[in-house]
């Protein structure tokens, strides 16, 4: 699945991928595109990818599936869906 804020390219990206594409907090007063896709809870898993990623100094874009297996696996699985 990919949440996005509806920006260019995301739904193409969704597509090729054959991902389920679900758009948060693209207008005001939509914070909420279905059930727990809510803004808020994209946001607060950015941050915690984003703290648990900087002591790799910048990884690779070729491991970065295996980085975000790996935060899922420590955060209790369902980060990625």
């Amino acid at each position: 699945m990919l949440c996005s804020d509806g920006g260019d390219g995301y739904k193409d990206l969704a597509a090729a991928r054959d991902l389920e594409h679900f758009v948060v907090g693209s207008r005001p007063g939509t914070p909420v595109a279905a059930g727990c896709y809510h803004i808020q809870n994209v946001n607060s898993l950015h941050a915690r990818y984003g703290k648990f990623i900087e002591p790799f100094c910048q990884p690779t874009t070729k491991n970065l599936n295996d980085y975000i297996w790996w935060l899922e696996a420590r955060i209790g699985g369902g980060a990625t869906g």
